[in-house]
């Protein structure tokens, strides 16, 4: 372990002690609330969760089902136990001053075994905690998830597990106002996102050109789940894609959603940046979340719903070299980005760089309705729906600019992305045990939609007027037929993307007895799924080429609408495919330290065809407190739905000069001509091993080691830049594709090998009669290598081409280097009463990063960065009041130095930053119980 990451541990534990040090004066009229928990055998429950209605800690049993609860409040005190396979539990209960409490409670295993909102991610056999796997299954907690200091469910994960990553996106489209995460540096479409044991829908957005994650990727969006409704987070560091189908390559993230009966609550988190290097106070954050659980005769009813309020953040330096059309230029200090004499009329920042805006609403809501008395069947039902509004920034369009009319801007423009995403799910099933078999029948259908409206901006190509149509048309004379007979706009809607997906699916398992030591649990089952993909065209504004002179008549204006040129007819799409699965898991203790599971699975696509893969996972309990687990598996990913449809001419800014780009299927004629061939399904293997150990009770850490080949990795490949490159260039316009300066196409040319180690520790001690420690640490070295990229489009072969066999510098960076090398979190919690604090240290390694168009000497290598963020906290009756900090000491990434990547020193800090560039934010939160 790097030394800075344990001078920085000590640091927090230092932090964090200072702060719990007074609460021991203040809380010592409490008392200390311990015992076990086990099933109705005696047979102790491991990882369930025991908490006080006032008392903000909860504990969680040990591998002998023991928990405590230091700090408890005096007086008849309310216990709830929850467990995985359990029937919830509640009991009364005195506590006095200065003594210890005994109270041991005996949970129900619930009658129906299969039960989709109580998925404990892999394995569909029986078990109650992570601990039991035979893989690795991290479980983040409603109060962890809280303590976070933000909204953002994708936030919130990557602050919580080290092997996710979740970079800042700052001018990269519409990737500003959807964001992507990845788990263990594979790609955001590798990591299969559930929610109650139901596959996801992803978002209908292709990430273009995302830091942090190779371009052509389209993930789920995390940020449209509110993190209110979330009771429970699993994330499963292990290849699963013969368990749950295509995507799980580098693991899985289910989402357990609050259910059942509540007392209504509402939380609400302010905040706002607080920072140096000359920036204002900005950024400001309100969150509102409420919900609540009841009862509608014998069935349950939980709500939520969330209201986010995000407002911008800037970071960008003023821009000493912008003219205005006199040629007068601002005087800038290079060495802060401050201006020091300002001498024409252009606004300073011109460029935006941090944070946009964004305004969620999201609603979530879980019903479930028993059939019969006992409990064996039921009707359930949950779903969301989310609108957020947004905004994002491409570059600034100079006053004499070919894309700018002074007539319009006298002083250039920002353009601006503005636009509407919802975001709407639903899941409908029967589950009931049916023959002793726990049988699971449900549908479910997710919906997402992005639709580009455009602000601040207009097309060139339509001449400089509002209100009278100017530009002539192909034959270049005004008045002729041939005239779009449109005049230039400000504002557009640019079209359009949407992704639906509807499953049904069967799911039965059964513990059955076939003549060994003990039953085997037998699951298998077939799902459905049909996708659809639809590419909206924009008006006809925001595409069509007017053919009208630039302003200095140097040649036509650029056509479409700046940033982002509409979906033109020809973009436009609507297409679906389907895929039947069928899948069977076996897992049995075949010794009393000896538990395997074998899975396979058997899927075919209507495009591509069919799939088999296989997984292999065994766990020895090789002593009382050791277990030794492994994994092997192959796996697949079919190619999303944009990633063969996707069709759009796009304005890319290569080496500082703007340039456009086709984004073409590979059926699409100019990407044929440069080799493009049809996508099949990627392929991976996974091969993991570790152990846990708990050499004293209340201490447990872990370490998993993995390997992962992908073959036939798709990416958005080499961008053929016809307006740098003669021989691409004489290419195209031999072909008769003059409308575009250059074009990529998704390809499976690139095989990859990415392997690394986990790390876990959880460690509970006791601090005095009242206080607890609660330490969590989590580290993480993931490394990534390219074993073969595309071979050169044969087209340009034993041509004057200057393009190479292989793929560009930012391409080669974002998938080996641009996510840090090392990620560690060490979280403290200290509680006492009604009293509580933490001390949170997030360790981010080294990464590299490259803007497009540069070369192997302009990439730039970013040194590692340490933050530390605080809260303290005391509960007030039914109010629990919390205030903090998430980057304590104002850490900012390091400094882009070289201009290719900086812009010419407008954007200072490190694009790809893992933790963003805004600094220091200060934060309240308050957790109310409306009604009791």
């Amino acid at each position: 372990m790097p030394s800075s990451v344990m001078r920085s541990i000590g640091r927090a534990m230092l932090f964090a002690l200072l702060l719990g040090a007074p609460a021991a004066r203040l809380h010592a009229q409490a008392g200390t609330l311990q015992g076990t928990v086990t099933d109705s055998s005696g047979v102790a429950i491991v990882g369930a969760a025991v908490t006080l209605d006032q008392l903000p800690e909860r504990a969680t049993t040990t591998i002998i089902g023991h928990y405590a609860l230091r700090g408890a409040p005096v007086g008849r005190q309310t216990v709830r136990v929850r467990a995985i396979g359990f029937s919830s539990a509640t009991r009364k209960v005195t506590i006095a001053a200065g003594t210890v409490t005994e109270l041991n409670i005996t949970m129900n295993h619930k009658v129906t075994t299969l039960a989709t909102v109580d998925v404990l991610v892999g394995s569909r056999g029986e078990h109650t905690a992570a601990e039991e796997l035979a893989v690795p299954v991290d479980v983040y907690t409603t109060q962890q998830i809280q303590q976070i200091g933000s909204s953002a469910t994708s936030t919130v994960i990557a602050n919580l597990s080290p092997s996710i990553n979740f970079p800042t996106q700052s001018v990269t489209d519409a990737n500003e106002i959807v964001k992507p995460f990845t788990l263990r540096g594979l790609s955001p479409d590798h990591t299969l996102v559930l929610i109650n044991g139901w596959r996801q829908h992803a978002t209908a957005l292709l990430n273009t050109f995302p830091y942090g994650s190779p371009a052509g990727s389209s993930g789920v969006d995390l940020n449209a789940i509110p993190s209110g409704a979330i009771e429970r987070i699993e994330v499963l560091r292990d290849g699963a894609s013969a368990q749950y189908g295509s995507d799980a390559i580098a693991g899985v993230v289910n989402l357990k959603m609050k259910s059942g009966t509540f007392d209504p609550f509402l939380n609400t988190t302010g905040g706002f940046y607080y920072t140096g290097h000359g920036y204002p106070v900005d950024g400001q954050q309100l969150d509102l979340n409420g919900g609540y659980g009841f009862a509608i005769g014998r069935s349950t009813l939980a709500l939520t719903l969330e209201y986010q309020n995000l407002l911008p953040t800037n970071r960008a330096w003023a821009d000493g070299s912008l003219a205005n059309l006199q040629g007068v230029t601002d005087s800038v200090d290079p060495s802060n980005g401050r201006i020091v004499q300002k001498r024409n009329a252009i606004p300073q920042p011109n460029l935006h760089w941090g944070d946009g805006l964004e305004q969620d609403l999201m609603t979530y809501a879980n019903f479930k309705a028993p059939v019969n008395e006992d409990g064996t069947s039921e009707f359930y039902a949950f779903g969301g729906y989310s609108h957020r509004v947004g905004t994002g920034n491409g570059y600034y369009r100079s006053p004499s600019s070919n894309r700018n009319w002074p007539e319009l801007y006298a002083n250039g423009f920002l353009p601006e992305f503005h636009p509407d995403v919802v975001d709407y799910s639903g899941t409908v099933g029967y589950r009931a045990l049916l023959g002793g078999w726990a049988t699971d029948l449900g549908a479910s259908y997710g919906h997402n939609s992005f639709d580009y409206n455009l602000r601040n901006t207009n097309n060139a190509s339509l001449g400089p007027s509002l209100s009278t149509p100017t530009a002539p048309g192909p034959d270049g004379k005004l008045g002729t037929s041939d005239d779009p007979g449109i005049p230039n706009q400000l504002s557009f809607f640019a079209g359009g993307l949407q992704r639906g997906e509807f499953i049904t699916g069967l799911n039965l398992s059964k513990p059955m007895d076939w003549g060994w030591r003990a039953p085997v649990s037998v699951s298998f089952g077939a799902v459905f799924r049909r996708e659809t993909y639809e590419i909206k065209q924009g008006e006809t504004a925001s595409w069509i080429n007017g053919n009208h002179l630039a302003q200095d008549s140097s040649g036509p204006a650029p056509s479409g609408s700046s940033v982002f040129p509409g979906f033109a007819p020809s973009d436009a799409s609507n297409n679906h495919r389907q895929n039947i699965g069928v899948y069977a898991e076996l897992e049995n203790e075949v010794s009393p330290s000896v538990l395997l599971n074998l899975a396979g699975r058997y899927e075919d696509y209507s495009d591509f065809g069919s799939s088999i893969t296989g997984k292999f996972a065994v766990r020895w309990q090789a002593a009382q407190r050791f277990i030794v687990r492994g994994a092997a598996s192959t796996g697949f990913r079919a190619p999303g739905l944009p990633q063969s449809f996707f069709s759009h001419v796009t304005t890319n800014v290569i080496g500082g000069t703007f340039v456009e780009v086709g984004n073409y299927p590979v059926t699409n004629p100019a990407a044929v001509l440069f080799g493009a061939q049809p996508l099949k399904p990627e392929d991976a293997v996974n091969v993991s091993a570790g152990f846990a150990y708990t050499p004293v009770n209340n201490f447990t850490f872990t370490v998993d080691g993995f390997w992962i080949q992908i073959t036939n990795r798709i990416i958005l490949g080499q961008t053929y830049d016809g307006s740098s490159d003669y021989a691409t260039d004489s290419v195209l316009k031999a072909h008769g594709f003059t409308t575009i300066g250059g074009l990529q196409f998704f390809t499976n040319g690139l095989d990859t090998r990415t392997s690394g180690v986990d790390f876990a520790a959880n460690w509970v001690l006791p601090a005095g009669v009242n206080g607890t420690w609660n330490l969590n640490l989590g580290l993480n070295w993931t490394q990534t290598a390219i074993t073969r990229t595309p071979e050169l489009a044969p087209v340009l072969v034993n041509t004057s081409t200057t393009y190479t066999a292989g793929i560009d510098v930012p391409t080669t960076l974002t998938i080996t280097k641009e996510r840090p090398d090392w990620r560690g979190i060490l979280a403290a919690t200290y509680t006492n009463g009604r009293f509580h604090s933490l001390g949170r240290v997030s360790y981010y390694g080294q990464l590299s990063s490259a803007q497009p168009g540069v070369t192997n000497a302009d990439a730039e290598t970013y040194s590692p960065r340490t933050l530390i963020d605080l809260e303290v906290g005391y509960q007030f009756s039914d109010v629990n009041l919390s205030m903090g900090a998430r980057n304590l000491f104002d850490i900012y990434p390091g400094r882009m130095m070289n201009p290719d990547n900086n812009n010419g020193g407008t954007f200072p800090w490190a694009a790809a930053s893992p933790f963003g560039f805004n600094g220091r934010f200060l934060y309240v939160r308050a957790n109310m119980v409306l009604v009791r």
